[in-house]
């Protein structure tokens, strides 16, 4: 089995609020349950399954976090939630063509995740902690 494929390094990709770092682990644990149906070639049947489990928690945890940068007052609030909407159409997109006739390598689908989720966090997420240390707001999740 391919491991590097897994996403396992959590503290490297922490942002430091131990709340979102905790859904973030979540979706990769979500994540490495697909992996593991293409490595092990069986329940592919699933895969589709749990890309909506993932996507389901995606949509919880981006509530969760946009209202968490809302109380912040973080000024790039609407730039986030323009990253959290294209990711969901994304992964709509990948759900409906898993559907179709012509669906999509799951090796494609995997790798979008693993790509967005990890260049959102250390890009994107890192920045409502950083303003928030930086501006010294006292404001737990």
């Amino acid at each position: 089995m391919d491991t590097t494929k897994k996403m396992t390094l959590w503290d490297q990709i922490s942002i430091g609020n131990p709340e979102i770092d905790h859904d973030h682990k979540e979706l990769f644990e979500i994540y490495n349950d697909l992996v593991d149906l293409i490595e092990f070639k069986k329940n592919r049947d699933n895969f589709a399954g749990i890309l909506t489990k993932m996507t389901n928690y995606s949509l919880m945890h981006f509530k969760k976090e946009e209202r968490y940068m809302k109380n912040l007052s973080f000024p790039k609030l609407n730039e986030h939630i323009k990253h959290h909407q294209k990711y969901i159409y994304n992964v709509a997109m990948y759900n409906a063509e898993l559907l179709g006739i012509n669906p999509p390598d799951p090796e494609e689908i995997i790798t979008f995740l693993k790509n967005w989720w990890i260049n959102h966090i250390l890009k994107i997420d890192i920045q409502y902690e950083q303003f928030k240390k930086e501006n010294a707001i006292n404001s737990d999740y």
